[in-house]
């Protein structure tokens, strides 16, 4: 008798063309995840102690792990789903974390070369390392900050790409987009007030993962919102400050019905979804769990059957 935890599992380690792995390749899938993100803290401790310490961080570690997570998301999506679960205990290091994985997401939906996907993770690894070179007071804030707090914190951008650009010729092309990352469509972003095309593509994604991660992530002074929430707010509203091509890919491969969310079908049935249907969004595969045993239902090949609401249940993962 299968639990929804157990299918949860395998589902997660199955490949987006839908091929099952073993049950072995499923254990193999998920232990890779838990040493991919406990290697990138690793380097990305030791970056920001460095920063910290107004020294020059040693960047190259991360190069072979953004390698390593292009692979991981070819093989399941678990990591994607843990990017949207909300928990954090350290908000800037598992940004970090989280704007490479979804930004990687987005960048599969746009069908980015091997290279430009693991230039893309590097960027979305190291996009706020600036944030490292202020005093933690600021960063660490929770009361609303004053006009010049403000305009302190708009400086990382800049104070990013000066230490990205000093780390090799690797790194220019990290350094030119981390620093466009808060700069948005309409000119409203910082600190150039670039707009539409002057903007990379590559920068518009980590920007809008970036602020998608921010949404649905626990914070102590407001209330997240679900990955379901954050996706939709973005798709709605946001047509104007990242462009209708990354925010259609984030659609295709994030979905407004992201992996975890609890949906209710309009059979009256509530479940989880486990995997995205990338040529159908709206129709996922959703698992369902009664009385202890496990089934699942995927949509795309059933017309009959479809998505009505997001609920919250208590449905433990």
């Amino acid at each position: 008798m299968a639990r929804l935890s157990d299918l949860i599992r395998e589902r997660a380690s199955d490949s987006q063309s839908g091929g099952a792995l073993s049950s072995g390749e499923r254990s193999l899938s998920l232990n890779s995840d838990r040493s991919w993100c406990a290697l990138i803290r690793q380097e990305l401790w030791k970056i920001r102690e460095a920063v910290r310490s107004r020294k020059s961080p040693q960047l190259a570690g991360c190069i072979d792990l953004a390698g390593q997570l292009v692979q991981l998301l070819n093989q399941g999506d678990e990591l994607v789903r843990w990017a949207l679960d909300g928990r954090t205990e350290d908000y800037l290091m598992d940004n970090a974390l989280h704007v490479a994985v979804l930004g990687a997401k987005v960048g599969v939906g746009l069908q980015y070369s091997q290279q430009d996907l693991e230039r893309l993770v590097l960027v979305g690894l190291l996009h706020d390392v600036g944030m490292w070179t202020l005093p933690v007071s600021l960063v660490e804030k929770r009361e609303a900050l004053s006009e010049e707090e403000r305009d302190i914190l708009r400086t990382h951008p800049e104070r990013g790409r000066r230490i990205l650009a000093g780390q090799g010729s690797v790194f220019e092309w990290v350094s030119t987009i981390s620093a466009q990352e808060h700069e948005r469509s309409d000119g409203s972003g910082y600190p150039c007030r670039l707009m539409a095309r002057q903007i990379a593509e590559p920068a518009q994604i980590i920007g809008m993962v970036d602020t998608l991660d921010a949404m649905v992530t626990m914070r102590p002074y407001r209330k997240r919102l679900t990955p379901h929430q954050g996706v939709r707010e973005l798709l709605l509203h946001a047509k104007t400050t990242f462009s209708l091509r990354v925010l259609k890919a984030l659609g295709d491969q994030i979905t407004l019905y992201p992996i975890g969310t609890n949906v209710r079908l309009n059979t009256g049935e509530i479940g989880m979804v486990m995997r995205v249907n990338s040529r159908y969004p709206l129709r996922p595969l959703v698992a369902f769990s009664k009385l202890g045993e496990a089934s699942e239902l995927d949509l795309s090949q059933v017309t009959s059957a479809h998505i009505v609401e997001v609920v919250q249940t208590g449905i433990v993962l």
